[in-house]
């Protein structure tokens, strides 16, 4: 994808070191660029990618005071390398021979473009990998093995609100924002995800929380393992999508698919759906309620009345009935089912509180509406009594109650024993 351009700077070579060096060939996507100098300047421009230089252009130092703020490389020909300074040594990239025969020039020039090379690559490596993970909308970040984070994209430093500086190095803690005790609770950050990563040794995803800039963030992340050369394990890559909308919308969803959304009571599809899953071998006991006079105050007072009265009948039923499970079933039917018990009797009883309740309602009304009910009751021991037929019999028993007239309640076993 490049093409790279090294200038050279040699300083102090004789004219057949320079010829030697000049005539050999670049590699590949490179071009070659020298200046010769007898001696080194104050200062080099700053896109010099080398100086090779010997003591007669000016020694190490004018050397490492010429490069000043470029990252040129240093190499020095010198006929006694032992004699170098340890100092001086660190702030070299290598040391040649003052005499270099053709071979040697090949084999130390050769040597020193692929240092060239492999800086361009890792470069562009680099570029790579940074244009690629500051693009993504998901957090991204690479930890070692005691948890420091080495590197992190824009979007984890969005999220944080700091810098990639402040970043690197550091642990949970600081990035996040938690107290000792906060992290130790693991409350708003899972501690044992990366280690259960490291030891499994394979990609794992998890749901964690954290505790964001405003407020707790759900997270659903991938977590990877980083193995060294060698195969021992270096840390941990991870990528992370902020899902807590998402969540929050699937729940909304979710919501809206189940219940009622007048009365907020379940729907007739998810109360079905809810029994069968939950019904198990418990017994059932199951009630039809029809509201009287429901038609009459939607045709005298409008559809706004009706939905208030629904509404209030509903809070009510919540209030009589609050271990059991409730449907809006349609219209001014409710359902209502217990769950582990066989007692038509308990709730005769409580459909008694919730007349009382109903008449409670009527008379705090300011438009004094008229209201009552019917219930009819059915119970199965068994597991085996589909739901459907369980409330086939209750809706028998309500309507045999509704001949007995407003506020009446009918047990389908008793009519049938009738």
């Amino acid at each position: 994808m490049y093409h790279a351009t090294s200038k050279f700077l040699l300083v102090g070579l004789e004219s057949e070191t320079v010829k030697r060096i000049q005539g050999i060939k670049p590699l590949d996507r490179f071009t070659h660029v020298f200046e010769v100098a007898a001696e080194l300047p104050a200062s080099v421009p700053e896109d010099t990618s080398v100086i090779i230089f010997t003591e007669k252009a000016g020694g190490i130092k004018r050397a490492i005071d010429a490069r000043g703020a470029s990252k040129a490389l240093l190499i020095y020909l010198s006929e006694a390398p032992d004699e170098i300074a340890q100092d001086m040594l660190d702030e070299l990239t290598d040391v040649w021979p003052l005499t270099l025969t053709p071979a040697l020039a090949t084999f130390y020039f050769t040597r020193l473009m692929k240092t060239l090379k492999a800086r361009k690559d890792a470069w562009l490596n680099d570029l790579y990998l940074n244009a690629t993970i500051d693009t993504l909308p998901d957090l991204v970040w690479y930890k070692d093995k005691e948890g420091a984070h080495l590197k992190v994209n824009d979007a984890f430093c969005r999220m944080v609100g700091k810098t990639k500086e402040d970043i690197a190095g550091r642990g949970h803690c600081y990035i996040w924002g938690l107290t000792p005790e906060q992290y130790e609770q693991g409350e708003f950050v899972c501690m044992e995800t990366e280690i259960e990563v490291m030891k499994k040794g394979v990609t794992c995803i998890f749901d964690e929380h954290v505790m964001g800039p405003d407020g707790i963030v759900q997270l659903q992340t991938y977590k990877t393992p980083l193995r060294d050369e060698d195969g021992t394990m270096m840390g941990t890559v991870g990528i992370a999508r902020d899902v807590t909308k998402l969540k929050k919308y699937e729940a909304e969803l979710t919501h809206a698919a189940h219940i009622d959304d007048l009365t907020g009571l379940f729907n007739r599809r998810y109360f079905y759906e809810h029994i069968q899953q939950s019904r198990g071998a418990k017994p059932i006991t199951l009630a039809r309620i029809d509201l009287s006079y429901f038609k009459q105050i939607n045709d005298t007072y409008g559809a706004k009345k009706g939905d208030e009265t629904l509404i209030a009948t509903a809070n009510i039923l919540r209030e009589v009935f609050s271990d059991c499970v409730l449907c809006r079933f349609g219209g001014g039917e409710f359902l209502v089912a217990s769950l582990g018990k066989e007692d038509t009797g308990s709730m005769k009883v409580a459909f008694g509180r919730l007349l009382e309740k109903i008449k409670e309602y009527c008379k705090t009304d300011e438009s004094q509406i008229m209201l009552s009910a019917n219930m009819g009751i059915t119970s199965a021991r068994d597991t085996e009594t589909p739901l459907d037929k369980l409330i086939r019999e209750s809706d028998l028993a309500l309507y045999y109650s509704r001949n007995l007239g407003d506020g009446e309640c009918c047990v389908f076993t008793e009519i049938v024993s009738e």
